[in-house]
């Protein structure tokens, strides 16, 4: 797959001018995402991989960056490596981790290396969305759990 961007939707006042990198090597994650958040206004790219990330990465910057731990088959935690490189070029950038195979270990990784959001999979669209806007303003301490099996859901 070749990386994507996505314009076709005029941004919102929320949202205006905010740049989304989407990480993922789910085909059916990535099209839903990129749906969601192009409808939300945000610019979407997509990348399927660590390469093609890195490639996008390097090119642009982004106010939000959306990846997943593993991007192969032998689950080596290449989402660390995004993560990494997407700190050191977006400072500022609201960085989410996701993953349906966590651990204390890789979720401790994540925020030793500048992650602001470590969610497991699957996470409702509608919510991620809630915290990231959460993290972005500061206003709370953004997580889909905490309590119950979901937890403390994000501002609505």
């Amino acid at each position: 797959m070749q990386p994507v961007s996505s314009s076709e939707h005029q941004p919102d006042a929320s949202s205006r001018g905010r740049r989304l990198l989407i990480v993922e090597d789910e085909i059916s994650t990535i099209f839903a995402m990129r749906e969601f958040f192009s409808f939300n206004g945000y610019h979407v790219d997509c990348a399927a991989g660590a390469t093609d990330a890195m490639v996008l990465l390097d090119r642009g910057s982004y106010d939000v960056v959306i990846t997943d731990l593993h991007l192969t088959p032998h689950r080596c935690a290449e989402g660390m490596n995004v993560l990494t490189r997407a700190r050191r070029l977006n400072p500022g950038a609201t960085i989410v981790m996701l993953t349906a195979y966590t651990s204390e270990g890789s979720e401790q990784e994540a925020y030793r290396n500048g992650v602001n959001l470590y969610e497991t999979k699957p996470v409702g669209l509608a919510k991620l969305a809630a915290c990231i806007e959460a993290a972005r303003d500061g206003s709370t301490q953004p997580s889909l759990k905490s309590g119950g099996e979901w937890g403390r859901t994000c501002p609505e």
